[in-house]
């Protein structure tokens, strides 16, 4: 009796997942107009272009920034992306390669055309990014503008400031969302 309970719940459980993981996820911006909401084409190479808009003075009372994109992060978001940038163990510019540094924190400034993230428990910032790729797991990656997002790691989370990007999510438990 015993053993067929635990193959039962073993069958249970691979069933679940085989159905669950075909699942897709669109991520609707709520203060959006409708018709910002509506699926856009996926840009291509030769007609993507990272747009910097000026930033809008700020009074003397606002929080300071850390460059165009933070002012759409909330208050909790900006502090935290600050503090990350600050205990950021390595800084570069776009890599040509994959980040593969787990458990660090990777400050990429500036813009990318594409960012491979395949590192676990590690936590990226970076700045414009038109195709951001995450297989890594535990992994939180800050990202002021991005196009494109396609996540196959689990338990992992994008933060973006920016207008709302295409999702693709064939991963488990991740968290995608403006923060």
């Amino acid at each position: 009796m015993r053993r067929s309970t635990a193959t039962s719940v073993l069958l249970t459980a691979v069933l679940l997942t085989t159905t669950l993981s075909g699942c897709t996820v669109s991520i609707v911006d709520p203060g959006a107009p409708e018709s910002a909401n509506a699926p856009t084409p996926e840009p291509t190479a030769s007609s993507f272009e990272v747009e910097r808009a000026e930033p809008t003075p700020k009074s003397t009372s606002s929080a300071a920034s850390d460059g165009p994109g933070t002012e759409e992060l909330s208050a909790e978001g900006r502090a935290e992306r600050d503090r990350l940038t600050a205990a950021a163990s390595t800084t570069a510019t776009c890599p040509s390669g994959a980040v593969t540094a787990d458990g660090e924190i990777v400050r990429i400034e500036g813009a990318c055309d594409t960012l491979d993230v395949q590192a676990d428990a590690a936590v990226v910032i970076a700045d414009d990014v038109r195709d951001l790729t995450l297989s890594g797991s535990g992994t939180t990656v800050y990202v002021l503008n991005v196009a494109t997002i396609t996540v196959t790691g689990s338990a992992s989370a994008i933060l973006w400031a920016g207008a709302t990007p295409s999702v693709d999510d064939t991963g488990a438990a991740n968290t995608l969302r403006r923060g």
